[in-house]
């Protein structure tokens, strides 16, 4: 396997990851599985590490979630 197999979490570039024990979305950046070379032939399947799955809510979700439960917020009149 090659670095170049590694895949990462670009939110709003791709498909949604999170974890799989429930603690929310894949931060930015992170790792989530690989893709294999086999013998000659680019097979382009994703498999993702055990505790990701794909999520069932899209980025703007997770953007909103995250934005309603940041403490640092600052709310304006």
């Amino acid at each position: 396997m090659k670095s170049s197999n590694i895949v990462y979490s670009e939110h709003g570039l791709d498909e949604c990851f999170e974890y799989k024990n429930g603690s929310g979305r894949v931060p930015d950046g992170l790792a989530v599985g690989f893709v294999k070379d086999f013998s000659g032939s680019i097979l382009r399947d994703l498999f993702l590490f055990d505790d990701i799955i794909y999520s069932n809510y899209d980025h703007d979700y997770w953007d909103n979630l995250e934005l309603e439960n940041d403490v640092d917020r600052l709310i304006l009149p």
